[in-house]
């Protein structure tokens, strides 16, 4: 989380919970988009496209996105 240092990240993973989102806004984080991956199937063009819109400044839905 330092090296966000308050600027926007995505964070892919295959175990998100509840939990991380809080904590991830108990860090003071900046925005933050949360994505989660089925561990059986892996990355999808369509991650790849929520990423990239994410990062070219889509839509979020407040400081951590899904």
């Amino acid at each position: 989380m330092e090296y966000a240092a308050g600027r926007p990240f995505a964070w892919v993973d295959d175990e998100i919970t509840g939990q991380d989102r809080e904590w991830v806004l108990g860090q003071g984080a900046g925005e933050a988009l949360l994505r989660w991956i089925d561990p059986w199937i892996g990355l999808l063009p369509s991650d790849f496209a929520a990423l990239a819109a994410w990062a070219d400044g889509g839509p979020r839905d407040g400081p951590v996105s899904r």
